[in-house]
């Protein structure tokens, strides 16, 4: 490694060499910002100097980190100690060299440059020290050498204890760049860091350089605007009374602004916008909301550092959480749910390139799970690349594979670890319990939570590249065909890809299929009611064995299937009847087409749409065109049999913890088994290691109270934030416009009816019109005798909206209040293609089994 990295090194981009801040200045210095010339002394040199330090590894290890005045002291011992360690001369001579090679009497700034700073979970900002206007070169040695001490101020230590940061791995390389001269400066921030709001820039200056504002030490001008059109939207002109400026003996000196200055705007609109336009373009190079420094130098705006904006405050709605949460959910299903998704999503973002997310983005309410507005679009609405026209394109083809390597080997590995993941499950399933103790109980309740956080951590990149290659395809077919071509394409193109849900509805079919064989069956099936009493009077296995034989073998292959997201809620096996209601509703569906048809006519669709794309592009996007498509489909299969196979954690779970509860049952702690549910994690293993009459008794007051708070919760509709008052808004009027996201194509006329879980199946009319919170694969049968579909939550790729374009039913995703708006048997009109919902009349007494009117050719559909 060279002892000096100019900012255009390969090295220089790499934090490992230049630590945050270096390699920062080096990224943007690549990107053509106007960034002030310089090198660096990277992180190597630093641990050179450190091995003239013998003393140092003994002061290290015994750093206090309780008592506050100790560890002042023993900073301060230290810096002292490291002060007296000459730099090596190898070091020196380098960067006297690199000195000599600019004029003489040029002013530099040093700047520290840690391996743990400027990153996005922890930005150290101002926990290490900065020297400007250093004249010669004895100056800038001292300043170097004055950042490497600086890593080990009593604040910077403190904040690393605060991170769990190791001191031993705190590393120092060192920022030389030319000093700007700046007649004024600041700093910006991409988004408003107090109110989360991410078309917010914060400008915040002062005359001279922007060691004033950065500092704090006096009072500086402060703009709200907004990003997306300049407007100013507030203005806080300061009475400043001091301005930075360079010294002429070196370092900077505080001056008395006059009186003229002191109350006159710093920046012009001119400079706002310059500034406001450059804070956009960082924000978009790194895709990430950004907070820069920046200076004028005879107006010319200079870029002197960037970082990420490492804390986001959450802006809670259902509009994320929803679709994945659509219900209550008991305290001890989130607890696992909430660590597997953060593990994973901390994963995920490290395997895709993402900047890590330090906040949280769900977070539970009154028993329900709200999404945080601003992680989801920050990261899942982010693109993944910059294009500016596909005349570009073949030339980024290169980078992009090299870049994006990761996305063709995710499925390869996620399939090579499945085998150990179900392997495992079934070692689970099969361990004895009734030799265990409470204590072993939750102990294997631990292993098999953990083994299920192991398997889940890639799965986040798995649902977010899939809507990745979608806008990726989505933005392809636009540009290439125009806005009025493009949709049909697409649908098209991603017609039919294999997933376990279609393989499962297949099954269903073909069990409907015998039913309509048995016509004692069949009407047995469709009696009106819920077919518990059908599965429980023995008559399936009596009377109609090939039936019941098939049924048998589904639910031994899938009757780990969810009918509720939470762990708390039976599943398929458990409550086999809810399958049979399933099966009577595609008993009363029109027979079109079977599922193998309607595959069949997919797949030509598909296979037709891609050769037919393929000749009208240039040969130089042929492969590339088809790996997007190909990935597409792969994902979106994949993207389905990860939550099929997520779902098999369920059932060992569910038993072992049926059997805890048990026992907590046997000693008169709980009232029912599954009330297991209702308590936290840490509470359940607390009272466990405790395992005393006060302890329990206590634990089990808690579990009585959140169970009655989850069940008053259940019978509520979820405010669309966690503070909203107003959840109902009641029956709309006959002319009301509902707004959503076109999910399927088409226009139908018709009646609602409205289906809150499973227990609803039974009684859904043919032909109606559904409305539900969302929906799971689970509820796909009613997909065959809907007409159309209107959710609360989801979008294009949710299951109900890709359900619908199989089915070649309109559906609009994301009405909000349209359970509360919308009463069974209301008329309405659905236009899946705008994504509106017009209500035509008041409910009437029952809704006709003619159907509804078809207005427009439901027959294309819109991916």
């Amino acid at each position: 490694m060279n002892t000096i990295l100019n900012f255009n090194s390969p090295h220089a981009l790499l934090p490992e060499y230049s630590g945050g801040k270096g390699a920062n200045l080096a990224q943007l210095t690549s990107g053509n910002f106007n960034v002030p010339n310089g090198f660096i002394v990277p992180v190597s040199a630093y641990r050179d100097w450190l091995e003239s330090a013998p003393s140092f590894r003994h002061a290290l290890c015994n750093l206090p980190h309780d008592n506050p005045s100790a560890l002042t002291k023993a900073a301060n011992e230290l810096r002292q100690y490291l002060r007296t360690i000459p730099l090596p001369d190898s070091i020196a001579a380098g960067i006297r060299t690199t000195l000599e090679t600019f004029p003489a009497n040029t002013a530099f700034a040093v700047r520290s440059s840690s391996t743990m700073e400027d990153m996005a979970d922890a930005a150290f900002a101002g926990q290490h020290d900065s020297f400007l206007n250093c004249i010669d070169q004895d100056a800038v040695l001292t300043a170097v050498r004055e950042c490497y001490a600086s890593l080990w101020h009593d604040r910077t230590i403190a904040y690393r204890n605060q991170h769990g940061f190791d001191h031993s791995a705190a590393q120092m390389a060192v920022v030389v760049q030319l000093m700007a001269p700046c007649d004024k400066a600041g700093v910006a921030f991409s988004m408003n860091p107090i109110t989360g709001d991410l078309d917010t820039a914060l400008i915040s200056a002062n005359f001279g350089l922007g060691e004033s504002v950065v500092n704090g030490a006096c009072e500086v001008d402060q703009w709200e605007i907004q990003k997306s059109s300049g407007a100013i939207l507030s203005t806080i002109i300061a009475d400043k009374s001091i301005q930075t400026r360079s010294s002429t003996s070196g370092g900077v000196e505080d001056q008395i602004l006059n009186a003229s200055d002191s109350r006159s705007p710093s920046l012009t609109p001119a400079n706002l916008k310059a500034v406001n336009d450059l804070l956009q373009e960082v924000e978009q190079h790194y895709r990430f909301p950004q907070d820069i420094e920046w200076g004028f130098v005879d107006d010319q705006l200079v870029l002197l550092q960037s970082r990420p904006i490492t804390t986001i405050p959450p802006k809670w709605t259902r509009n994320e959480s929803a679709e994945r949460f659509p219900n209550v959910i008991t305290p001890l299903t989130w607890d696992f749910v909430n660590r597997g998704f953060h593990q994973s999503m901390d994963h995920s973002f490290r395997l895709m390139g993402f900047p890590p997310f330090s906040g949280e983005w769900f977070g539970k309410h009154g028993h329900y799970i709200y999404g945080n507005q601003n992680a989801v679009d920050l990261y899942a609405k982010q693109f993944p690349f910059v294009l500016n026209s596909l005349e570009d394109l073949p030339t980024l083809i290169p980078q992009l594979r090299e870049r994006f390597r990761w996305v063709q080997e995710l499925p390869i590995h996620w399939s090579r670890d499945l085998d150990y993941y179900l392997v495992r499950l079934g070692e689970f399933d099969a361990e004895p319990l009734d030799d265990k103790s409470i204590c072993g109980l939750w102990d294997l309740v631990r292993k098999i939570n953990a083994h299920g956080t192991q398997y889940f951590l890639p799965n986040i990149a798995i649902s977010v590249t899939q809507g990745l290659l979608y806008k990726l395809l989505h933005f392809l077919l636009h540009n290439l065909f125009g806005p009025e071509e493009f949709a049909p394409i697409m649908d098209d193109l991603l017609a039919f890809c294999e997933t376990k849900t279609g393989a499962i509805n297949k099954e269903l079919f073909e069990l409907a299929e015998l039913a309509r064989l048995d016509p004692l069956l069949g009407r047995r099936l469709r009696s009106g009611e819920s077919n518990q009493s059908l599965w429980e009077s023995g008559l399936l296995e009596t009377d109609h064995t090939g039936f019941h034989r098939r049924f048998l073998l589904m639910m031994r292959n899938h009757g780990h299937r969810e009918i509720d997201f939470d762990l708390y809620q039976p599943l398929w096996a458990e409550v086999p009847w809810v399958a049979l209601d399933q099966i009577a509703l595609i008993l009363d569906a029109p027979v079109d087409l079977t599922p193998a048809d309607r595959e069949r006519e997919m797949k030509i669709r598909s296979q037709a749409a891609e050769f037919s794309l393929i000749q009208r592009l240039p040969a130089d996007l042929h492969f590339f065109m088809h790996e997007v498509i190909r990935l597409a489909r792969a994902y979106t299969s994949l993207d389905d049999l990860e939550h099929y196979q997520t779902t098999r954690l369920a059932k060992p779970l569910r038993k072992i913890l049926r059997s805890l509860g048990q026992r907590l049952v046997d000693r008169g702690i709980l009232s029912d088994p599954m009330d297991i549910f209702f308590a936290r994690e840490n509470d359940i293993e607390a009272a466990i290691c405790a395992d005393d009459n006060t302890t329990w008794a206590a634990f089990s007051k808690v579990v009585t109270n959140e169970k009655a708070s989850w069940e008053k919760a259940r019978a509520q509709t979820p405010g669309w934030t966690p503070d909203a008052t107003d959840t109902g808004h009641g029956p709309a009027p006959a002319g009301t416009q509902m707004t959503g996201h076109p999910g399927s194509p088409g226009t139908v006329e018709g009646q609602i009816y409205i289906v809150s879980g499973p227990q609803d199946f039974a009684d859904f009319p043919r032909r109606a019109i559904l409305v539900a919170r969302t929906t799971n694969p689970a509820w796909t049968p009613l997909f065959y005798t809907a007409s159309a579909v209107i959710t609360e939550s989801g979008g294009s790729l949710s299951h109900g909206a890709v359900t619908a374009r199989e089915m070649r039913i309109p559906a609009v995703m994301s009405v909000r209040n349209c359970l509360s708006q919308l009463q069974n048997g209301t008329r309405v009109r659905v236009d899946g293609t705008r994504g509106r919902v017009y209500l035509l009349d008041r409910p009437s007494e029952s809704i006709p089994p003619s159907g509804p009117l078809l207005l427009a050719d439901t027959s294309s559909n819109m991916a």
